[in-house]
Order: C-alpha cells, then structure tokens, then sequence
C-alpha cells in the first residue's frame, strides 16, 4: 500500500511541475487570440475530446463576434475623430475671423487716438503761443512798450567815445 501512494505522489508532484511549467511558458509568450486548452487529467474514456471542437467553434465565434466589434468601435472613433477635425478647422476659422475684426477695432481706435493726440499737442502748443504772447504784453506794458524814459543805468555802447 505505501508503494502505491509513492507512486501516486509521485506522479501527482510530476503533474503539477508539468502543469506549471506549461503555464509559465505561455505568459512569457505573447497574447494570442486564442485562449490555451484546459489541461485535463489522463482518462481512459475517449468522450472527453469530443467536446474539444465544439469549445474551439464557440471561441472562434466569439472572436469573430469581438474583431467585429472592434472593427466598429474603429470605425466610430475614426468617424468622431474627423468631426473633431471638422469642429477644430471651424474653430480657427472662427478664431481667425474674430482676430481679425479686433485688429481692426484696435487699428481704428490707434487711428482715434493719434487724432486725439494730435490735436491735444496742436492746442497745448495754441495755449503755450498764447501765454507768451500774454507775458511779453504785460512784460511791455510794464516797461512802457519798449521805450524806457528814464536813463538806464547801465551805459550803452553809443555812449562810448
């Protein structure tokens, strides 16, 4: 009896090993599409590989089903893609647009305070004329128009032998 259970674990341990180094060999190789076929325990029976096919169809269905859908979603984040395209040239058209009409305004309203400025300047140098034209007025009267009747103390060079 102990004979048959060194045996079976044996060969149970032997398994296991098996099974895991068949697992770790296949998550150090790339995904495939289809997924790995369950390992099943030796049997004497011939029933079991039957429905091998039948799995294999349904998964090649459903990886028809799921390329298909994929192809879709494809198809629709291209279609959305181009809109946004769309939507993104209308929008600097639109930016373009609206640039151009405030450089105009700004372009104007330089124009306005140019003729502003101008103007200020036309009417300070008016109003500076005016103030010495006023001074030099009062200046004269003050002096008796430029002629003075009293002898100046400070003698001119006529004067001089």
């Amino acid at each position: 009896m102990k004979l048959t259970r060194a045996h079976f674990a044996v060969m149970a341990a032997a398994a296991s090993m098996t099974l895991l180094a068949a697992c770790s060999k296949e998550d150090d190789k790339a995904a495939s599409s289809a997924p790995p076929a369950p390992v099943a325990a030796p049997q004497s029976t011939a029933p079991a590989t039957a429905p091998a096919p039948e799995a294999d169809k349904s998964m090649e269905q459903k990886t028809e089903e799921l390329k298909q859908d994929a192809a879709k979603v494809a198809e629709d984040i291209k279609k959305e893609a181009e809109e946004q395209k769309e939507n993104a040239k209308e929008n600097a058209n639109s930016l373009k647009e609206d640039a151009k009409a405030a450089g105009d305004k700004i372009a104007e309203k330089a124009d306005e305070a140019k003729d502003a400025m101008a103007e200020a300047a036309s009417r300070t140098g008016d109003a500076i004329k005016e103030g010495a034209a006023k001074a030099d007025k009062a200046i004269q009267d003050k002096l008796g128009n430029g002629v003075d009747s009293s002898p100046s103390s400070v003698p001119s060079e006529q004067a001089k032998p």
